[in-house]
């Protein structure tokens, strides 16, 4: 006799199939156990309806002793599954009875004939690898991202992902870091172009009293030499491109009226004063 074991997971408990000739048994003992019933008075109830079909299994157990295993067909268990009333049995075991009659013989089955079973619903596995690559470079993107509403929007995906996953959602604020909001950024440099104005410094090099125009290189000259702490870096000049009061109108080759001479500049067009009467 050819026999086989297959252990089956099934809602945190273990069932075992038993391979008789290419036939699927059932042991039945840890069954019982699983669902907290009488194993002696179960094995009295298999006898007494399943005798025709029951089989006693011979098999090595690890510690290479044999034991035998009470079983039944594949195709009995439903039978006995629905021979136990969950009305009749301890409120405590009543939902796991139900959701065995449910679904273990399917469970079952299809460990027996495809080798896997999938509840419906359920994430395979190999769709298990492709959300887990698509979380990774979620989390990758909001390394590299600096602004904060696709930071939000990306915390947003990898939070719902990670919950569908059944995964703890990682602390996204230590992901990478976020740039200052870009009206904090703009009114840091303006506010350091009134201090120089305030020291009478000139630094406008436009001769357009309509215009502000701009050399980086000779801000940063000023700003050292008059002890203001503000770094003209990437997240300034990003800033400055999307200004809008001053507007930017871009970056041009100016008669400077500091130099005397063509200076390129980062030009800016004055914001109107509303004159009271």
């Amino acid at each position: 006799m050819n026999t086989q074991l297959m252990p089956v997971p099934f809602h945190g408990d273990t069932v075992v199939l038993v391979g008789k000739d290419n036939e699927p048994l059932v042991a039945m003992k840890p069954l019982v156990v699983n669902l907290g019933l009488d194993w002696k008075g179960q094995h009295a109830k298999l006898s007494e309806k399943f005798s025709s079909v029951m089989e006693e299994i011979s098999t090595t157990g690890g510690d290479g002793k044999q034991y035998g295993m009470t079983c039944i067909p594949l195709r009995k268990l439903a039978a006995w599954l629905y021979s136990i009333s969950p009305n009749k049995v301890a409120p405590e075991l009543r939902d796991k009875i139900i959701q065995y009659q449910e679904e273990c013989d399917e469970v079952l089955w299809n460990y027996w004939s495809k080798g896997v079973a999938v509840r419906p619903g359920a994430v395979t596995i190999a769709q298990q690898i492709i959300l887990s690559k698509h979380r990774l470079t979620l989390l990758k993107e909001l390394m590299r991202s600096r602004n904060r509403s696709m930071r939000d929007l990306l915390g947003v995906e990898i939070t719902n992902l990670s919950n569908a996953m059944g995964l703890p959602v990682p602390d996204l604020d230590a992901l990478g870091t976020v740039e200052p909001p870009q009206a904090d950024v703009v009114a840091d440099f303006w506010g350091a172009l009134l201090q120089l104005d305030t020291k009478g410094i000139a630094y406008n090099h436009s001769k357009d009293s309509q215009l502000i125009a701009l050399n980086m290189p000779h801000l940063v000259e000023l700003f050292a030499a008059n002890g203001i702490q503000t770094i003209i870096g990437t997240e300034v000049t990003n800033a400055l491109k999307r200004c809008t009061e001053p507007q930017f109108l871009g970056q041009k080759a100016v008669d400077s009226i500091i130099r005397k001479t063509t200076t390129k500049c980062w030009v800016f067009k004055k914001v109107a004063q509303t004159q009271t009467l």
